[in-house]
């Protein structure tokens, strides 16, 4: 087929009404961070690759495109913007301007697979806390995350909440630090026998808990005394996150989901992924990685969250917009036409000429 009837595998456009339908709910969301003092950011679509090899795993380093400049530098297109992202302002933050909250809407690509063609060009929206340690920084984007899912026209929701910090704990307890790749696998699909191989049972009891946060109040008090003294510091944090999290009167948005790690080996602490009613996967996921930045010459700590845009709006509960108002030119000249559609559109009209 002629390369011009055809475009390339895995890309995205849309057009007209649907369009429209997604520049409507970007601003909606866009407004909502904004609400919250947070500011644009925009990241470049393409980077040397040599800046984020170390930091993408093998799975998606063959994810990831990459292309050679005109220069000869290897180069890979923004597949992950939390990664372009840190950089970026890695380059231009200095330590007394955090903390500094910025979001972001843009596009990146990552090649999935030969069966979905359709999924390789992807819409993120997302934000960043940059510079904010203590736990309120992580409650903050959680519940910016909870409040956009809220404002929003969407099934019902859950936020899963899990911790990477406890999972390294739990294998530092068993000296299998260097297993940690491995063992993450593992917990992703769900392999309680061959995490038994590894880790005490209880241990792996605990990562397979999916609960409220009043059942995870109940199963750190059945802990044994000797796993509760090993994870003494990340269960005090738990129980500080679920005293806010109640607070806020939403606790009922909110699972502890102990097999939630964080899909990035950057993730350092609380991890979060939100699951709704007709997704096949989680829409959105964020987490704590106070190591990032250190990667690219600053030590800031850092939390935030994307959003799959694309994912969402096929879940939305849209309202029919109300189609503009045609304007005839019947007799009337342009002019005529113009300041008739001038006064109707102050009155926030849509309108067509003629």
């Amino acid at each position: 087929m002629s390369q011009q009837l055809r475009v390339p595998q895995g890309t995205e456009s849309f057009f007209l009404e649907e369009a429209l339908r997604h520049k409507d709910i970007l601003r909606q969301i866009e407004d909502q961070y904004k609400l919250w003092g947070y500011l644009p950011v925009q990241t470049p679509m393409v980077d040397f690759y040599d800046s984020y090899g170390e930091l993408l795993d093998k799975k998606r380093q063959e994810e990831s495109y990459r292309m050679i400049s005109r220069e000869g530098d290897l180069l890979i297109l923004r597949s992950d913007i939390t990664l372009f992202l840190a950089r970026q302002m890695a380059l231009i933050l200095e330590e007394d301007h955090c903390p500094v909250r910025v979001y972001y809407s843009d596009s990146i690509l990552r090649y999935q697979n030969h069966e979905d063609i359709s999924h390789n060009e992807f819409f993120q929206t997302g934000c960043e806390l940059i510079g904010k340690k203590d736990l309120d920084g992580d409650l903050e984007v959680i519940m910016l995350l909870h409040d956009q899912l809220e404002e929003l026209s969407l099934p019902p929701f859950r936020i899963h909440i899990g911790s990477r910090a406890l999972f390294r704990r739990l294998l530092a307890n068993a000296g299998a630090e260097e297993k940690e790749k491995e063992l993450s696998l593992l917990l992703d699909t769900r392999d309680y026998d061959g995490l038994c191989e590894v880790l005490p049972a209880e241990a792996v009891d605990l990562l397979f808990f999916i609960g409220t946060l009043t059942e995870f109040r109940d199963k750190l008090t059945k802990l044994s005394s000797s796993l509760k003294k090993s994870i003494k510091e990340v269960s005090e944090d738990f129980t500080a996150l679920i005293d806010q999290l109640e607070k806020t009167g939403k606790a009922e948005s909110f699972r502890i989901d102990l097999s939630e790690i964080g899909g990035q080996p950057y993730y350092t602490g609380f991890v979060f992924q939100a699951y709704m009613e007709g997704a096949d996967r989680a829409v959105a996921s964020g987490g704590r990685y106070d190591d990032l930045f250190g990667r690219f010459g600053k030590k800031f700590c850092s939390v935030g969250f994307s959003l799959l845009l694309r994912k969402i709006e096929k879940l939305m509960d849209v309202t029919e917009r109300k189609a503009p108002v045609q304007l005839d030119g019947g007799k009337k000249d342009f002019a005529a036409l113009y300041k008739e559609a001038a006064e109707r559109r102050d009155r926030g009209e849509s309108v067509r000429l003629g």
